[in-house]
């Protein structure tokens, strides 16, 4: 009997090594831990789909994110005082009204024409040499009648 069971032990371990059956243990720990965060993500999705299909809820998402408003409604936006923000999560990001403001000589060259010079501001001249400027192709820029005349040239 003894010598049976001693055969049986052989066989087991020998079989089912030991580090197998621990990893699978671990294994099986692992996923039930990973079983219960998806239970728990899962009821908590839950209850939002039971909180976004409530009309209330529709209605004040509407009105927070896009600032729209049910009709015969009026909606009315009160701006924090200067220099606070309007809320915790509050960015001027996006927004060009909450941009800081440039100085004309800070401005970037926002000319239509991306074939224009880039010139700088003229620092003192008269308002009439801004206009006497070289292009760059070393020729003198053309004056308001010209470009009016060309700019009319169908007419000729």
């Amino acid at each position: 009997m003894v010598l049976a069971a001693v055969a049986a032990l052989v066989i087991l371990v020998s079989s089912f090594p030991l580090s197998v059956l621990l990893s699978q243990r671990h294994q099986l720990s692992a996923e039930a831990s990973q079983l219960s965060q998806l239970q728990h993500e899962n009821a908590a999705l839950a209850e939002q789909h039971q909180q976004l299909n409530s009309n209330a809820e529709v209605e004040r998402l509407a009105q927070q994110n896009y600032q729209l408003v049910a009709p015969g409604k009026s909606l009315f936006v009160i701006l924090p005082p200067a220099g606070q923000t309007s809320g915790p999560g509050a960015s001027a990001d996006g927004d060009p009204a909450n941009q800081p403001l440039v100085s004309p000589s800070q401005a970037p060259n926002m000319s239509p024409d991306p074939g224009l010079p880039q010139t700088s501001a003229p620092s003192g001249g008269s308002a009439s040499s801004a206009f006497a400027r070289a292009d760059v192709a070393g020729h003198a820029a053309p004056g308001f009648w010209s470009r009016v005349t060309s700019s009319l040239e169908f007419w000729k």
